[in-house]
């Protein structure tokens, strides 16, 4: 029997090279130490659609960090339950489809959230805007603590 966060996965998403389009990988990384001892597997699928699908398995609990834009204060953390994604895509390509169609597509039935982190500028660029580098280190306490919230519940069933 494997151990219950084991079977917890955080995906990374981002394009490093489009400012803070990269939240996620940079809150990943901030808290890529602590997960690791907690057994929680990180994966940066970054832009790589494909390859994050490639790390999943059906029984997993992930949480992806994605960047995103409600029109909210910059890094404030919109939480998701993956079920209420809807994919807008039409058809049976795998091109163009982000990690989160094909998810849906591949394994319907995997649970988990979605930690949408507003954004100040998605622009070329590399690094985060002032906005969210000033507030970088509230904004990775706040997943691990969702995400160690999520492992105590788990642990209590």
């Amino acid at each position: 029997m494997r151990n219950r966060s084991s079977d917890v996965k955080v995906i990374a998403i981002g394009n490093m090279l489009m400012r803070d389009d990269a939240i996620g990988i940079e809150v990943a990384k901030g808290i890529e130490e602590k997960l690791l001892e907690k057994e929680i597997e990180v994966i940066y699928a970054e832009t790589d659609a494909q390859y994050g699908i490639s790390n999943i398995e059906k029984d997993d609990y992930i949480f992806v960090l994605d960047a995103a834009y409600y029109g909210k204060e910059p890094g404030e953390i919109t939480c998701l339950p993956l079920n209420d994604f809807i994919s807008k895509k039409k058809g049976c390509s795998q091109h163009n489809y982000s990690f989160l169609d094909l998810l849906k597509l591949y394994y319907p039935g995997v649970k988990g959230e979605i930690c949408a982190i507003e954004v100040k500028e998605v622009e070329f660029g590399i690094g985060l805007s002032s906005a969210l580098q000033e507030k970088l280190k509230v904004i990775s306490k706040d997943v691990l603590d969702k995400i160690e919230k999520y492992i105590i519940n788990k642990c209590r069933e």
